[in-house]
């Protein structure tokens, strides 16, 4: 095996930063599996794990819940049939392990939507209710933020491209690439390099740095948590914010959050009521913008006495 060919094969080995779909990958399941713990369940029957309820919920929108042998259960639907305004009043699903069945809601099934979008507008235009084009679109901009970050770093050992003449001295810059990609030290040997030896400068045209750069991936990462209602620390003290910016703030985190809680609760409603069960969620305190407040207050030294919450 050729020297190129082994050090390719070696970096093959090792994670690429720079490679954009191995970072989207990377991200999407960070991300949802973040969001996943948004929510907590009480009274869910054991057939019926609150992360097959979640993962239906954020990455399809609804979750069907159903009986099959005497259990209530979850899997991914389709859903078909509509009333008169438009909603859903059927699914179907192909889970081979369960037996096939096609579903009307309120007789042998109900439905729980993730927000208010439940699905589609007016049957005009179908759309993601769920969050996975949510979570894909942030996965991809982290991706390539940290694709940039990576490609910078490899470059920064780099003043300037060597070109080559012919394919042998263009094997040898490739192994000599790779080899600086790595770490390691290394050298030209090929005395035509002497003669015809030529570099490209590559010296950045920009004033844009890698302090830049990460500072553009926490922002990116930022937006992506404020979009969901969940607190990110942010740079300013609470102290420099304005009262009217502190109150805008305050709405933008609590209504998405709250949307998704209250249609959980409703579908919850229908479940109780049909089935029998006495299933509750709430927000994870972990993720509460209420709890979050107290500890703010408590690190500020403003709580009260009571460690209550500011009143809405």
């Amino acid at each position: 095996m050729s020297k190129i060919r082994r050090r390719v094969k070696e970096l093959q080995r090792i994670y690429n930063v720079a490679d954009v779909i191995n970072g989207f990958d990377y991200w999407y399941f960070k991300l949802l599996n973040y969001i996943l713990g948004i929510y907590e369940y009480d009274g869910l029957p054991e057939s019926l794990p609150a992360r097959e309820l979640e993962l239906n919920l954020m990455l399809t929108g609804h979750a069907a819940i159903f009986e099959s042998k005497g259990r209530l259960l979850t899997t991914i639907t389709e859903l078909y049939g509509f009333d008169e305004y438009y909603r859903p009043t059927n699914a179907t699903f192909g889970n081979a392990l369960i037996p096939f069945k096609n579903l009307t809601f309120g007789k042998d099934a109900e439905i729980i939507y993730n927000n208010r979008i439940q699905g589609s507008v007016l049957r005009v235009q179908v759309v993601d209710s769920g969050l996975s084009t949510y979570i894909r679109r942030y996965a991809r901009m982290l991706a390539d933020i940290e694709s940039s970050i990576d490609i910078y770093m490899i470059n920064s050992r780099f003043v300037s491209y060597p070109t080559a003449q012919t394919q042998a001295m263009a094997t040898q810059l490739e192994d000599f690439n790779a080899r600086i990609e790595v770490g390691e030290r290394a050298a030209l040997t090929d005395p035509s390099f002497l003669e015809t030896f030529r570099n490209v400068d590559i010296t950045p045209r920009t004033s844009d740095n890698l302090n830049d750069l990460l500072i553009a991936r926490d922002k990116i990462l930022a937006t992506f948590f404020r979009e969901i209602g969940v607190k990110f620390q942010q740079e300013q003290k609470r102290a420099q914010l304005t009262e009217d910016e502190v109150t805008a703030d305050e709405q933008l985190l609590l209504i998405n959050l709250d949307d998704m809680l209250q249609e959980r609760q409703a579908g919850l409603e229908r479940v109780n009521q049909h089935f029998g069960t006495n299933i509750t969620v709430k927000i994870n305190p972990a993720y509460d913008r209420k709890t979050f407040q107290v500890k703010e207050d408590n690190a500020d030294g403003n709580a009260d006495n009571n460690n209550q919450p500011d009143a809405e």
